[in-house]
């Protein structure tokens, strides 16, 4: 089976760094967290013993609580959507509270497979607003969204704000952090994964419960822009540089740049 890759590919995801992430791992005793769930790429290389993903984003948890609880229903209402323009709009227009629970899922694997650059993008009301991508390629590699189903069994996968796991993450915990950047122009002032968005006031609000869960004993680890407004937010955090590639800008020189990955151990 397809073990240790995630079944989407979300914008700022991690996967090609996964294992250089977990490599980076502090030798924790606890749960592991991802209050940032995005892909949970890191989840899926690390296949921790006891694990707590969540999100803001209601959508994207109901997916993967889908795939986790009945992939093949999943993967049975992906194959009855075609791979059109027009279908592309019959489901970027669906009101996901009208669906059940495998085509909800199915709708948010299907507009992450054909909406441009696979953005996931919603306005003020919710509403998805990424056009048509004109991609050929299928939506799901049926080992890969098996393993994926069977990394989450009984991992609990939870619609919070980060701050919630932060606060109650216990010493020899360890919580990975992914959250928007904050922005160096071009791909990382993309912030727009929920309704409400993310500011520069919601990254102070994040080192905040950081601190407040170091001193409690809590392993952290985040990664963000490499950015001197990054360094003051966190300066509380040890600071390292990762090379990166951002595959979401659309001009090839300026792809080639550098994280920081910030750590308190």
């Amino acid at each position: 089976m397809a073990e240790g890759r995630s079944f989407i590919k979300w914008a700022g995801g991690k996967t090609r760094y996964s294992a250089q992430l977990v490599a980076l791992a502090p030798p924790f005793t606890g749960c592991y967290w991802e209050p940032f769930m995005g892909s949970a790429a890191v989840f899926f290389e690390l296949r921790p013993a006891k694990a707590v993903l969540s999100d803001a984003n209601p959508e994207l948890v109901a997916c993967f609580r889908a795939v986790a609880a009945d992939p093949e229903a999943v993967m049975t209402r992906l194959d009855a959507l075609p791979n059109t323009p027009a279908q592309f709009a019959a489901v970027r227009a669906q009101d996901p509270a009208s669906l059940d629970t495998a085509a909800r899922a199915a709708r948010v694997i299907y507009l992450n497979k054909t909406a441009f650059r696979g953005l996931w993008r919603v306005n003020r009301r919710g509403r998805f607003n990424v056009p048509y991508g004109a991609y050929d390629r299928p939506y799901y590699n049926r080992d890969t969204l098996l393993a994926a189903s069977a990394a989450l069994a009984g991992v609990d996968i939870r619609v919070c704000d980060f701050a919630d796991p932060l606060r109650e993450a216990a010493a020899g915990d360890w919580v990975f952090l992914d959250p928007p950047y904050l922005p160096e122009g071009g791909f990382a002032d993309f912030k727009r994964y929920t309704p409400g968005q993310f500011h520069d006031d919601d990254h102070e609000r994040l080192a905040a419960a950081m601190r407040d869960a170091s001193s409690r004993g809590v392993l952290l680890t985040m990664t963000n822009s490499d950015t001197d407004a990054t360094r003051r937010i966190y300066h509380d955090f040890q600071a390292t540089r990762m090379a990166t590639r951002r595959d979401i800008n659309l001009r090839a020189a300026a792809r080639a740049s550098s994280d920081l990955v910030l750590t308190n151990y």
